[in-house]
């Protein structure tokens, strides 16, 4: 059960993560839901190891008229390890095609069909995962400040980092877990976010208290669910299918973005055949807490029973 000595919750939440499923193996992903019942489905795609900061704004706007789902991939928040009790798990468990899974059973739980699916960072591969494995449950993609296929290749306008993931994928889960936990509780400590600005892994507009809860709940991750999550956003692509989509699509990228650089947001919506692309000046890849008031009249537009545009 959540809480448990075996899988602890993460903390980080805005919302709290009521509602659970498990999956085949043991997995035990836990969500929350807002918004009126009956109300046309959002269901929210977070990225690489985020519980639900960077939907502080764009979740309860949107549930004020839409049916808005909230999840924790397996390892991350309230959700359990891959396989639940029957901890340990492994490397395999955390490929994007299982997170994706995770996103499709609790979809299924709650019956939503046709769903506006939002990704931000990873989510934008998971997002895309879940319309690969299952067309049904997604209506409308809105994908923000991600790529298709593994940000390694792009990361600061470079492959240098692809080059350098397999040693370090192979050397992290190596180390004694309170050695490498070490650095992940290091980003809890105020001088984190003056050096993430100065790296430009984040930009000056991206506020402080939208990152705390993402940066405390990083220091209680599993070093090794961090690093296997990592390898699974850098093997998967979704390049071989994108030309095959057949729902409407919203991209949407920072002009500062390190991560995901412009030219990765114009690749993926040409590659999607979409004219649908907001390029935001001065961003970077938190876009869903600099810019909300910029992307929920684009994500509204998209979505179907809007009542009204965000303000």
């Amino acid at each position: 059960m959540v809480g448990s000595s075996v899988w602890p919750d993460r903390g980080g939440h805005l919302w709290a993560k009521d509602r659970q499923v498990e999956r085949a193996d043991g997995t035990v992903v836990r969500y929350a839901v807002r918004g009126p019942v009956g109300a046309p489905p959002v269901v929210c795609c977070a990225g690489y190891l985020c519980p639900d900061n960077f939907w502080r704004t764009i979740g309860p706007d949107l549930a004020t008229d839409h049916r808005v789902v909230i999840l924790n991939y397996r390892g991350v928040g309230a959700s359990s390890e891959a396989y639940g009790e029957a901890y340990p798990p492994t490397a395999e468990a955390y490929r994007l095609p299982l997170l994706a899974g995770d996103v499709a059973a609790v979809m299924d739980v709650e019956g939503h069909r046709s769903a506006t699916v939002i990704g931000h960072s990873m989510g934008v591969q998971v997002a895309l995962a879940l319309w690969e494995q299952r067309p049904d449950l997604v209506g409308r993609l809105a994908l923000v400040a991600g790529s298709a296929t593994s940000p390694f290749e792009t990361f600061y306008g470079t492959s240098i980092a692809a080059k350098l993931f397999p040693f370090i994928s192979t050397t992290v889960p190596a180390l004694p877990r309170d050695l490498s936990g070490v650095a992940l509780r290091a980003l809890e400590l105020p001088v984190t976010m003056p050096v993430a600005r100065a790296i430009r892994a984040l930009g000056p507009h991206t506020p402080d208290e939208g990152m705390r809860p993402y940066r405390w709940h990083l220091g209680r991750i599993d070093p090794r669910t961090a690093i296997w999550t990592a390898r699974g956003m850098h093997e998967y692509s979704a390049t071989p299918f994108l030309g095959d989509l057949d729902v409407p699509v919203f991209v949407a990228i920072g002009g500062e973005d390190a991560w995901t650089p412009p030219r990765v947001g114009r690749e993926l919506a040409e590659a999607v055949g979409t004219s649908d692309l907001l390029l935001i000046p001065g961003g970077s890849h938190a876009l869903p807490i600099e810019f909300p008031g910029l992307l929920l009249p684009r994500i509204r537009a998209l979505t179907p029973g809007t009542a009204a545009a965000a303000q």
